[in-house]
């Protein structure tokens, strides 16, 4: 019997799925320890241990049938929570196994090599694998093995069981979750509309397919310990834990999102994709210290978890790559920088049109002269918008003044939220379907989301409140989620809010005392809070609770002068804001001087850099507007990564949207099709076969058009994308 041995045991003589269409390195030094391999055969006793594994896989699937089938017949069934889903498939070592036999009949184990646990993993009704992982750091390691029937297994979603268990499966931000070093399935199919999502952090990545509708969201791995300095990860040999370390990011000086980045000393490209500015504070445990870059604060307890404790940081495009020679001899191979590896052998998306990220972006306001709701169709590449044709304006009884728009989620589908004060409308946000409304407390009109949670707001109360739009179409009225938040002393809201994609933060507009010289008046402000925090877990790791918390309050400063707000915001100063992509949307009426509808300033969400404005095509003035989403996403193969990929591999793609917000050193493909993809920068091109519908954009790069990259100027982070999940029926 032969078993494929898990990779990363000795990195420098494996192969991870290699669908490497140019051949793989030879060995020696400078060698990427990614690109060569060989099978071992498994010891006899291994041999043994397996079989017994399937073995036991096959009687559990029968027997949980069998319970599901008795539990049909009673008289009285009763709900399974979710927390406590059927798994069809056995657990075996302490959860660090999970076994089952698909409908195929291929036997499959998953282990855990390492620290954690695949506990709330299950199997669905399809017999597709939903892969749930907890407790790990980034030394662990997942891989899957299969053997018989298909020799396949469709996999449904990947989430860490913190996401999973506290309703955040749409969040792109991995605040709360466990980083990991490798996920390897190698002989398994992310399934039409499947989700893995690894957003805390994630060294490797490996599957066979990913079909249309489905979504990969990736964050690479930063702030960790020196080498020097980590501690033992058990389960792992040395070897493994020493090449593991020379692949993923484990220094902050190194990081690519460190801000003290440099450039590598390579005959080929910069190892330093993006940098961040600032992030939100986070707050441990006595039993946790914090090791962490100032972008993405790491969390380590006293059992070896290690958590994501914030990411809000601003990235920031690394420029261009760098060429460096040697004044004696050949320099050899370059260095392969830090960064998420990614392996799926075919990408096969749907897609009839390839999306042009830079001009189909979307987004919504509100006319109050007209009492409608309009969705305008933004061009980065103008910085104008204008009236989307294709969408049916929505008519809001009474024409009321104060409106409030947001993008929220209705489960896993994208939906318009029309917030009139007393009750908030619900549509499908490609579509326009009516999906149902909802109350809310009167006066609540203000209106933002997360990529989970939307919140509501009232100016005359000065209180925000956290609610859950599928329970609260369900019940008729707005179901809370949190305890109400009232603004620091002194703080005021204007009743501006929004939702920004890769943050758990909702970003409010305020009036308060900001100047000291001034302190009876008011200035212009924005005050940024949580809606989730973490609290840790008695076993390891942090759980993700509800809890509102105030993050940061910062002045408004317009060429270093504050702007004052008058009693009662007369001039109705930042009401009207939404987000684009990962910037802070406000709707102004004036532009240098002079009267200019709808003149959208741009902002970052925590430093306010400016970035730039947009102008929106519309005469009468919009009082509020929701953020922004891609709807021609629907039906291409997402693979949204928020740092450097060092690599991404494969044999076909097409219909495939690469969105990386760092570095992207490397993409080898032997066809890619239909598909676009950009980078921050991107590095090296390795495709054989192309079409002329494919696109390749970048930031500004030595190789200019080379590998035929287009190069964008002033190319802002786009996303963190993700599927709308949207359809014209209810």
């Amino acid at each position: 019997m032969r078993r494929v041995r898990p990779i990363m045991e000795g990195l420098e003589g494996r192969q991870l799925m290699s669908a490497d269409s140019m051949g793989s390195m030879s060995g020696g030094t400078n060698v990427d320890p990614m690109t060569t391999g060989q099978v071992d055969l498994a010891s006899a006793a291994a041999a043994e241990a397996y079989q017994t594994a399937q073995e036991q896989a096959a009687q559990a699937l029968k027997d949980a049938q069998a319970a599901a089938a008795a539990a049909a017949a009673a008289a009285q069934p009763t709900a399974t929570p979710a927390a406590v889903q059927p798994s069809n498939g056995t657990f075996l070592k302490n959860n660090q196994q999970f076994a089952y036999t698909t409908p195929h009949g291929t036997h499959v184990v998953l282990s855990v090599q390492g620290r954690g646990s695949l506990e709330g993993t299950y199997v669905d009704d399809a017999g597709a694998l939903n892969l749930r992982y907890s407790k790990t750091n980034l030394y662990s390691k997942i891989v899957g093995n299969v053997q018989g029937g298909s020799g396949r297994a469709a996999l449904a979603s990947v989430y860490s069981l913190t996401q999973a268990q506290s309703g955040t499966q749409n969040s792109t931000s991995g605040i709360g979750s466990p980083v990991i070093g490798m996920i390897n399935l190698p002989k398994f199919d992310l399934i039409a509309g499947g989700t893995f999502n690894a957003e805390a952090g994630i060294g490797v990545v490996a599957l066979r397919s990913a079909a249309p509708g489905s979504q990969l969201q990736l964050r690479e791995l930063t702030g960790m310990e020196t080498a020097s300095n980590r501690y033992d990860a058990r389960g792992n040999s040395a070897t493994y834990n020493a090449s593991l370390a020379n692949i993923i990011a484990t220094s902050s000086s190194s990081s690519s999102t460190s801000s003290s980045s440099s450039s590598s000393s390579s005959s080929s490209s910069s190892s330093s994709s993006s940098s961040s500015s600032s992030s939100s504070s986070s707050s441990t445990s006595s039993t946790s210290t914090t090791t962490s870059s100032t972008a993405n604060p790491i969390i380590s307890d006293v059992f070896l978890v290690q958590t994501l404790a914030g990411g809000d940081g601003e990235f920031v495009s690394a420029g261009n790559l760098l060429l460096t020679t040697t004044s004696h001899g050949d320099p050899g191979l370059p260095k392969p920088p830090p960064g998420v590896v990614i392996a799926i052998d075919k990408i096969q998306g749907d897609l009839s049109t390839v999306p042009d990220l830079q001009t189909d972006s979307r987004i919504f306001g509100y006319d109050p002269t007209t009492g409608q709701v309009l969705r305008f169709q933004l061009d980065l590449n103008t910085n104008k918008g204008v009236v989307d044709s294709t969408w049916t304006p929505i008519s809001v009884a009474g024409s009321p003044q104060d409106v409030g728009l947001a993008l929220g989620r209705d489960g896993q589908r994208l939906v318009l939220l029309v917030n009139d004060g007393s009750s908030i409308s619900v549509y499908d946000a490609t579509y326009g379907t009516s999906l149902g409304s909802f109350s809310v407390p009167a006066g609540y009109f203000a209106t933002g989301s997360t990529d989970s949670f939307t919140v509501i707001g009232n100016v005359d109360t000065n209180q925000l409140e956290q609610i859950d739009v599928t329970k609260s179409l369900a019940a008729g009225a707005a179901v809370k989620t949190a305890s109400n938040y009232t603004p620091p002393a002194g703080i005021s809201l204007l009743g501006g809010i929004t939702g920004i994609p890769g943050s758990n933060n909702v970003y409010t507009s305020v009036a308060a005392p900001f100047n000291t010289l001034q302190p009876l008046d008011d200035q212009l402000g924005y005050l940024n809070v949580s809606v989730t925090t973490t609290k840790s877990n008695s076993s390891g790791g942090q759980n993700i609770v509800n809890q509102f918390g105030t993050v940061q309050q910062k002045a408004y400063t317009s060429g270093g002068a504050y702007v004052t707000i008058p009693s009662g915001n007369p001039n109705d100063t930042a009401t009207a804001v939404g987000s684009v992509d990962r910037n802070l949307a406000v709707n102004t009426s004036v532009a240098n001087g002079a009267s200019a509808p709808n003149t959208i300033r741009l902002f970052s969400q925590v430093t306010q850099t400016a970035h730039g404005s947009l102008v929106l095509d519309y005469p009468n003035q919009l009082s509020d507007l929701s953020e922004s989403f891609r709807p021609d996403l629907a039906g291409s193969v997402i693979i949204d990564v928020q740092g450097t990929i060092q690599s991404i591999r494969g044999t076909t793609a097409d219909g495939m949207v690469l969105n990386d917000s760092g570095l992207l050193n490397l993409i080898s493909f032997q066809k890619v099709t239909n598909s676009t993809i950009i980078g921050q920068p991107v590095g090296h091109v390795r495709i054989n076969q192309r079409d002329a519908a494919t696109t390749i954009s970048s930031t500004q790069r030595t190789y200019a058009g080379r590998g035929g990259v287009t190069y964008v100027p002033d190319l802002e982070q786009i996303g963190p994308l993700a599927q709308t999940r949207n359809r014209p029926q209810a």
